[in-house]
């Protein structure tokens, strides 16, 4: 008699071990700061070592300081041998990387006809190529290494919703969520998860400037989100905290929008 097939694959995983992440290592672009400093605390918080690459230290010795395992490399995101030297000393830390989050990311505004070509290829040099060579290392680490992992990219609400002043960051973000699609196929058979994450408007220390925060309530922007307010960094943190758990196992190529129901907003 033949034997009936199993169709689980993959070993259940309990609803407490679902967001553990103890032996497991996490590597942050941009987390000196802002969403990235967040993202950064969550996974600390879930028990990973975490390794932050940043041009500027900023604000990540609070987390050393509260008695989380995480360490600083100075990584300028432009340059491909800096993030190649990030995933290095990650694994060289820790013996493997897990899950990478691009998160690093600029955003000046200028109107159309004020864009050079210098202004345009800064932006495209951050917000994208940047990711992309990340993302590879990672991926090529995370194949050596077998057993999968996830890769997570941050896109931006601005990549479904055009703004004014953001052509240039518009499409830099747009174009994550296309490389983002793409790298998903290529790295699944290899069971690495690649996801992005497309924030709406939050409560970063950029945002929250005086003269940025006036300009937000005089345009009645947040009168356009649903849930009338910005997001917390850690919320979106949350999200990604999510992507890289086995609570996503099933996910990849998607976005997810994270902005209070603002793409809504005109529909």
């Amino acid at each position: 008699m033949r034997k009936q097939p199993s169709y689980q694959q993959r070993p259940y995983v309990p609803l407490s071990d679902l967001l553990d992440f103890s032996g497991k290592t996490a590597v942050v672009t941009g987390g000196a700061d802002g969403i990235g400093l967040a993202i950064a605390r969550r996974f600390a918080e879930a028990g990973a070592s975490v390794v932050v690459g940043d041009i500027q230290p900023g604000r990540i010795g609070v987390l050393a300081d509260e008695g989380f395992d995480v360490r600083y490399v100075r990584t300028d995101v432009t340059r491909e041998e800096d993030l190649e030297a990030l995933i290095d000393v990650a694994i060289g830390a820790h013996g493997s990387v897990d899950a990478f989050v691009n998160n690093a990311g600029i955003y000046p505004l200028r109107p159309i006809d004020e864009i050079d070509e210098a202004f345009w290829d800064r932006m495209f040099s951050v917000n994208t190529k940047a990711m992309f060579f990340g993302a590879r290392a990672a991926g090529r680490r995370m194949k050596q290494q077998g057993g999968g992992g996830a890769i997570i990219n941050l896109s931006s609400i601005c990549a479904h919703k055009p703004m004014a002043n953001h052509c240039a960051y518009d499409a830099s973000k747009g174009a994550v969520i296309a490389m983002t699609r793409n790298l998903a196929i290529a790295l699944a058979p290899h069971d690495i998860r690649v996801n992005s994450i497309s924030p709406g408007l939050t409560a970063t220390p950029g945002n929250l400037k005086p003269e940025l925060f006036r300009q937000l309530e005089d345009s009645g922007v947040l009168n356009n989100i649903p849930l009338r307010r910005q997001a917390e960094p850690y919320e979106i943190a949350n999200t990604a905290l999510f992507l890289a758990s086995p609570m996503a196992s099933y996910m990849t190529g998607t976005d997810m929008l994270v902005d209070g129901g603002w793409f809504l907003h005109g529909i």
